[in-house]
This record gives C-alpha cells, structure tokens and sequence, in this order.
C-alpha cells in the first residue's frame, strides 16, 4: 500500500515556497523591537525551508526524468529547473547565513538587512518558479495523463512514416 502520491514533486515543492515566504515574513516583521520575538521562529522557518527545497530539487529531478514533455513546455521545464536550483541553494545559503547571524548575535546592523535583502531576492526566485512550474501544468499539461496519452499516441519524429 504506497500513501505517497506519485508523482511526489508535486505535493513536495508546495512546502518550501509557503514555508519560503512565511519565514521572509517573520524576519522582516522581527525586526520590530516589539516583534523581535518572532525572530527564532523566522530562522527555524528558513531552515525547514531549506530542507524542503533539497526535496524539492530530488522530487522535482525524479520527475523531470518521466515526464512527458510537450515540445513547447520544453524550455519552460529548462528554465523551471534551472531556477528551482538557484533557489535550493539560496535558501541553503539564507539557512546558514540565519544560523551564523544568530550565533554572533548579530540580529540588527547591515549584516542583517543584506540578508534580508538576499532574502527577498530569493523569495522573488521562488515566485517566478513556482510561475513557471504552473504554466507547465496548466498551459502545457505536462505530468498530466491527457498528454501523456496524446503525445505516446503520436509517431515520433524520427519514425519513417509510409515506405
């Protein structure tokens, strides 16, 4: 009995970006002398959110080697993936940028706002990606089983076709 859905990309990559988003959240509202105790649950976020991008990335991997691309979906998929790297290793990166800031005590000062603004960029990454990860979905169908069935049902290119 397999309780995991197939493919697992899916329900995988939904995790890092809320999680992405509500961590840049909480760093940014932390910086609030009121809210400033906020602060631990912002680094605890992003380094759930880094855990879920490295799943993402192998889930997404693992899909990307069964999918059946439609030809014009193709250079989304290039671009999805590409950008779905750039964003695994920035919340990487933010997780232990967090991790070091708070080991100094360095929770303010422009150490911590250049990480905030890293922050954002990253979260922007997610943004587009999460975009293009749709568009291959719902524009493209890819991974859906109407395709799947059109696209096997067509002679490929380099079958000869009559004699």
């Amino acid at each position: 009995m397999n309780f995991l859905p197939d493919p697992l990309h899916p329900a995988i990559v939904h995790f890092p970006i809320a999680l992405a988003m509500v961590a840049f959240l909480f760093e940014v509202i932390s910086r609030h002398r009121r809210l400033a105790g906020l602060a631990p649950a912002g680094g605890v976020l992003v380094g759930l959110a880094a855990l879920g991008a490295l799943a993402a990335y192998v889930t997404g991997r693992l899909a990307a080697d069964e999918a059946v691309v439609p030809p014009d979906a193709a250079g989304i998929l290039d671009t999805h993936e590409d950008l779905g790297i750039a964003v695994m290793v920035g919340l990487v990166m933010l997780a232990l940028v967090r991790l070091a800031l708070a080991r100094g005590g360095r929770s303010s000062g422009v150490a911590a706002w250049l990480y905030i603004g890293a922050f954002a960029v990253v979260v922007a990454l997610v943004v587009r990606t999460g975009h293009l990860g749709g568009q291959m979905v719902f524009r493209h169908g890819v991974g859906t089983a109407p395709v799947e069935r059109l696209l096997s049902q067509q002679p490929s290119p380099t079958t000869p076709s009559g004699g």
